[in-house]
């Protein structure tokens, strides 16, 4: 009967230790730069908008969240009544947001998506 008391005690203490949900984490955009811009649009849908910056360059906006999973590494406790335990670290979710204007050359309207390679990105 005590065993299952300080079991759930042991957790409710573990558990105060998680972090939060944390949200609006600055993703790095710039690992895009070199890409064509058509893999961005499969991978985000269409962008929130097109802007023609010059006569040679073109602006896509976009704004995308991901979100992913932290946590649930291995830590050991010891026990010299039963010995090492194996124990995980809580599991949070962590939200990452990706908002700017990925600049293309695109000298012509009739170039290809797949043709326009990603030179710069640019904050919103």
């Amino acid at each position: 009967m005590k065993l299952p008391a300080m079991a759930l005690v042991a957790a409710l203490a573990l558990s105060g230790c998680a972090p939060t949900t944390y949200s609006n984490l600055a993703m790095a955009c710039s690992e895009h730069v070199g890409k064509p811009i058509s893999e961005r649009i499969a991978a985000l849908g269409p962008p929130a908008a097109i802007v023609r910056l010059s006569p040679t360059q073109v602006g896509y906006k976009f704004v995308s969240t991901a979100t992913i999973y932290l946590g649930g590494d291995v830590y050991y406790t010891v026990n010299y009544m039963r010995g090492a335990d194996a124990n995980r670290t809580p599991i949070y979710p962590v939200t990452g947001t990706c908002r700017g204007m990925f600049v293309v050359n695109a000298p012509s309207d009739a170039m290809p998506l797949t043709k326009r390679i990603i030179i710069e990105v640019r904050p919103l």
